[in-house]
C-alpha cells in the first residue's frame, strides 16, 4: 500500500488535471473576447460574422436563404466602417465588379423610407451609401440591394425580384441589441 504522501500527491495531480481540463471547457465554451462565430460564418476582422451563399443567386428576394436555411437575418450594415470591411471581405472572396447582394433593407409598408428588415421588425438606417438619384421614389423597387464597385458597396432600390447573392450575418453574441421600431 502506498504510503500517504504518494496518496497526497497523486490526489493532487488528478484535482490539477480536472480544474486544467474544466479550465479548458470553460475557454472554449465562452472564449476570452466571449464572441465567435457559428459555422458556417467566416468572422471577418474582430467584429463581423457574415456567411456568403455561394449558389446560383437568388432569383427573388422572398426566397431568403438567410432566414431559410440559416434561421438568421441578411446583413445589416451601420456603419462606414462595416460597409468598408465587407466590401474588401467580398473583393477577397473573388466577387467581380458589379455583383448584386441582398441585405435586409426594404421600404417598409405605408412609409416611403426604407428600413433593416430584421426578422420582421424594422430598423433605422444608422448610415447609407446610396448611389447617386437613390433610393428612388418608383413603385415596385421596394428591396435595398448592394453593389460591388470598385471596392466599394453601393446601396439602390431594386426590384425585389432582382438576381442577388445572400449575405447572411450573425451577431458575435447570438443576441442583437440595436434598437428596433415596431
Amino acid at each position: 500500500m502506498p504510503n500517504r504522501p504518494t496518496r497526497k500527491k497523486y490526489r493532487r495531480i488528478r484535482l490539477q488535471c480536472f480544474l486544467a481540463l474544466f479550465l479548458w471547457f470553460l475557454i472554449q465554451a465562452h472564449p476570452a473576447d466571449g464572441t465567435r462565430c457559428r459555422n458556417p460564418y467566416e468572422r471577418v476582422r474582430d467584429n463581423y460574422c457574415y456567411f456568403v451563399a455561394d449558389e446560383e443567386p437568388l432569383h427573388t428576394s422572398f426566397h431568403n436563404f438567410c432566414y431559410q436555411d440559416k434561421r438568421t437575418s441578411r446583413v445589416c450594415l451601420d456603419s462606414e466602417e462595416e460597409m468598408r470591411v465587407l466590401a474588401h471581405h467580398l473583393a477577397n472572396l473573388g466577387y467581380p465588379n458589379g455583383t448584386q447582394f441582398w441585405s435586409a433593407g426594404h421600404r417598409w409598408p405605408g412609409d416611403n423610407r426604407f428600413y433593416w428588415n430584421y426578422f420582421g421588425r424594422a430598423r433605422p438606417l444608422n448610415y447609407s451609401n446610396w448611389a447617386m438619384d437613390e433610393p428612388t421614389p418608383e413603385m415596385g423597387r421596394n428591396c435595398l440591394i448592394l453593389t460591388l464597385r470598385e471596392g466599394e458597396l453601393i446601396m439602390s432600390s431594386e426590384s425585389c425580384y432582382t438576381r442577388a447573392v445572400d449575405i447572411c450575418e450573425q451577431t458575435l453574441n447570438g443576441t442583437d441589441s440595436r434598437p428596433v421600431i415596431h
